[in-house]
């Protein structure tokens, strides 16, 4: 028996001691308990505002309440309310929960004084995804000596939506109204600027990245007076260009948001935002096949948090005066192939010449994507160049190209998808899928991406053709992920990307049109498909109707 109570008595002592031994911090509104993961500090879940429930649906971000005694930060928050999409949903537990304001802090385990730190907005076409993802779990960000905050925002109809009875809602409280998601981010900023000191990091060395939606959201945080002096540097990975809706008005010929709430209202049946506010969660939460069809807005033009699109608000200089990368994948319009027009459609609806399309793509090998590659040469390529450009005179601009596969899965693809490059950024391609141990079959790639295709439409299941593949042992892969995550963490620390043992990295200019390009071989890039590009821009130009641009190539 002696024995036994030693025994608890040594479980509970060492039980007691590990959790002392657990990082702690005190914030604004309470102390936090954290944990440690792969070498790194981490405090998860933390509530940035308070839960947008109830009355507070549709409003903007409000303060989170502050919690007594000591609260446990070491697990992740719910995502926000979303659609469940097989193999893309894996491990995010949607749909997902309204009360999911909450962000998370990894830092490195010493040093911790006045480090950079970077702000991560994740992607999913503002309707999918959350900072769970364990595509970001920044391990080797962190080994490079920067702390990241990764958080999760509002999506879909809970985080963009502008009814004509909540315009004048808003209106009558003194505040913006519609873009709630984007809003949350902000919110996020100035909880970083408040607390992050707390935590080793330095408030006036901040950088915001993002991919694909979260990529976007740079380049509108970029350009909205909201978010002015809340960042220092600022990454866009994938973030094409489409124009944005206006909240009442048909701006660039697009139907206003409030036409298309007006027609999800008529749809739920309701009339009022009383009505709106009371129904539950699971009646809010869009469908892939809503965005497939066009029938979820996502963000727009508001007046005050955004004011307008990026292209022409950089050409007019009206962008944050703060160092800015951004890149696109060689294959980034993967994801708009299963919702991509035919070609002859897609040139009508461009004012595009289909002797002109004929002559520069003949070489596309695989015309299944034809059509998708040719939006991915305007909204990707062709804005990835124009915004970079567009720093010129502003402050340093810096474009890359991302074009590695890791070996065994290079034939099976036209090109890098989207959303290949987060895990090497973040050094969590060990947590990823991984290559088949044997090289895979280049020899009919369409029918590959038609059977991915189809899966979708067909069954509503997100292929794993699609969704990023690594392999932890290859050293090409190490290395790729080493190069990456220095210079991510360089331009934080410093506004520069450029490390020791790499390629020199110049700013870019239309002129010199030197890219930063990872791939297995070369490291930069002169003149990326020139022809292709700027002809595209040409209709870049016409579909934001900006006159200058013309005069760019």
């Amino acid at each position: 028996m002696k024995n036994v109570f030693a025994f608890l008595f040594c479980l509970i002592s060492m039980s007691a001691f590990a959790s002392a031994e657990q990082p702690t911090v005190q914030i604004d509104t309470g102390v936090l308990q954290g944990a440690f993961e792969h070498n790194m500090q981490v405090f998860k879940g933390i509530p940035y505002a308070a839960p947008p429930l109830g009355d507070l649906r549709w409003r903007p971000p409000q303060p989170a309440k502050p919690w007594a005694g000591t609260r446990d930060a070491s697990k992740f928050g719910d995502v926000c309310p979303q659609p469940y999409v097989k193999n893309l949903s894996a491990g995010l537990h949607a749909p997902g929960n309204e009360n999911c304001l909450h962000l998370n802090v990894f830092t490195p385990t010493q040093n911790l004084k006045n480090l950079p730190v970077m702000v991560w907005i994740h992607g999913g076409g503002m309707l999918v995804d959350g900072a769970r993802d364990a595509q970001f779990t920044p391990i080797n960000l962190i080994k490079n000596g920067v702390i990241v905050v990764t958080f999760d925002y509002r999506l879909g109809s809970l985080g963009f939506f502008a009814s004509k009875e909540l315009i004048d809602e808003a209106k009558a409280n003194g505040e913006p109204v519609g873009n709630y998601g984007t809003m949350d981010q902000i919110a996020v900023l100035k909880w970083v600027k408040k607390n992050i000191a707390a935590f080793g990091g330095d408030p006036n060395n901040v950088t915001i990245f993002g991919e694909s939606a979260g990529g976007r959201s740079v380049t509108w945080l970029m350009v909205s007076d909201a978010a002015r002096g809340l960042f220092h540097r600022a990454i866009a990975e994938s973030a094409q260009q489409s124009p944005l809706r206006g909240l009442t008005q048909k701006h660039l010929g697009m139907t206003p948001q409030v036409d298309i709430d007006a027609k999800y209202m008529a749809a739920l049946g309701v009339k009022t935002m009383k009505e709106l506010r009371s129904l539950p969660t699971d009646k809010l939460i869009l469908t892939g096949a809503d965005f497939e069809k066009d029938e979820f807005g996502g963000p727009f033009v508001d007046g005050q948090i955004l004011k307008g699109d990026p292209v022409p608000l950089f050409a007019a200089g009206k962008q944050a005066k703060v160092p800015f990368m951004i890149g696109t994948n060689s294959w980034d319009s993967s994801f708009l192939v299963p919702s991509q027009p035919a070609l002859d459609v897609l040139a009508k609806k461009l004012h595009e010449n289909p002797k002109n399309i004929q002559k520069l793509y003949s070489r596309v090998r695989d015309k299944c994507i034809e059509s998708s590659d040719i939006m991915g040469d305007l909204l990707y390529r062709g804005s990835t160049k124009l915004l970079a450009d567009s720093m010129n005179g502003i402050a340093p601009g810096y474009a890359y190209y991302f074009d590695y596969l890791t070996s065994n899965i290079r034939p099976a693809y036209p090109g890098v998808p989207h959303t290949f490059e987060i895990s090497y950024v973040f050094g969590s391609y060990g947590l990823m899928p991984q290559a088949p141990s044997k090289p895979e079959s280049g020899a009919d790639q369409c029918a590959l991406i038609e059977k991915a295709t189809a899966e979708l439409k067909e069954k509503s299941v997100w292929s794993k053709y699609w969704y990023p593949i690594t392999n932890k042992n290859d050293p090409q892969d190490i290395a790729m992920s080493e190069k990456m995550s220095a210079s991510w963490a360089a331009f934080a620390k410093t506004g520069n990307p450029n490390v020791p043992g790499q390629a020199n990295w110049p700013t870019y200019s239309l002129q010199s049109d030197v890219m930063r390009y990872y791939s297995p071989d070369k490291e930069t890039i002169t003149g990326l498909l020139k022809e292709r590009v700027a002809y595209q821009t040409l209709h870049l130009r016409e579909m934001f109707a900006l006159e200058r641009l013309k005069d760019a190539f």
